[in-house]
Formats: C-alpha cells, sequence, structure tokens
C-alpha cells in the first residue's frame, strides 16, 4: 500500500512539473526568433527570402518551381554578396556597395541577375548550369567567384 502511496504522489508531481513548464515563458530561443528580421524579394513566379539573426548572421533561401536552396554568412558587408544555387535558379544577398551581379554559364552563357532590395536573382534555364558569380562594385571593380558543381 505504501508503494501504491508512493507512485501516485510521484506521478502527481511529475504531472505537475510538465504543466509548469508548459506555463513557463519560454528560453531564449522564443527571445531570439521574436527579434528576427525577415523580407521576402519577389522575382516573377520565385522568391529570395532573407532573413537577419540577431547575431547579425544573415541567411537566404532561393526558392523557385524546380526546387530551393539556402546558405547563411555570418554578415553582408557593403561591398560583399552571398549567394546560393538552386536547381534552376542562383539567388542570394548584395550589399549597397554592389552595383550588378553576373552569372557565367556553361555553354559561355552569361546572364546579369536582377538586382532589388539587397537582393539579386537569375534563372538558369536548361541545359546550362552555373560555373561562375562576378560581383560588379560601384566603383566598377570586379571580382569572379568560382562555383564548383553540386557532387552527385
Amino acid at each position: 500500500m505504501l508503494a501504491l502511496l508512493a507512485f501516485s504522489a510521484a506521478t502527481a508531481a511529475g504531472l505537475f512539473a510538465v504543466l509548469s513548464a508548459l506555463d513557463a515563458p519560454t528560453s531564449g530561443v522564443e527571445a531570439a526568433q521574436a527579434t528576427l528580421s525577415t523580407h521576402t524579394v519577389q522575382f516573377g513566379p520565385a522568391q529570395l527570402v532573407v532573413r537577419v539573426l540577431p547575431s547579425g548572421i544573415v541567411c537566404y533561401r532561393v526558392i523557385e518551381a524546380n526546387g530551393s536552396s539556402h546558405a547563411c554568412r555570418k554578415s553582408v558587408r557593403s561591398n560583399e554578396i552571398g549567394y546560393t544555387v538552386a536547381p534552376r535558379a542562383i539567388g542570394g544577398v548584395a550589399g549597397a556597395n554592389v552595383r550588378a551581379v553576373i552569372v557565367k554559364l556553361t555553354r559561355r552563357g552569361t546572364v546579369w541577375a536582377t538586382l532589388r532590395d539587397g537582393a539579386f536573382y537569375a534563372d538558369v534555364r536548361m541545359p546550362y548550369r552555373v560555373r561562375a558569380v562576378i560581383k560588379v562594385l560601384r566603383d566598377g571593380s570586379r571580382k569572379r567567384f568560382a562555383v564548383t558543381p553540386p557532387v552527385s
């Protein structure tokens, strides 16, 4: 009988602890999400979602008809870009001093990305693949970044 009474008391204490935890204020995760900055930039049927975390980390996701891709950077300074390659597109974030983004494709293809609200996007049509990204700064200087194909 004493064992049954002890078991009942332990069960009640456990239930009380769970119910108290459900009513308790949440930890720092909710506070961090509350200060999260998010904006979406539409590029026709595609979109680029940019999230800036309180720590300054910038995450971005390209969402297009054939799939999506995402990446994060510690920060994006005024003369920097960050990009991610989706199945049929490339997109990313660009600092205020970035004037243009040029996407070099296989088969000698080239496309200029649309740059809007600190984000850029370009469709990559079949049978092309992205092979390099070139940022063009306001002073006219350029920097090329090689894009390695995904491992199959």
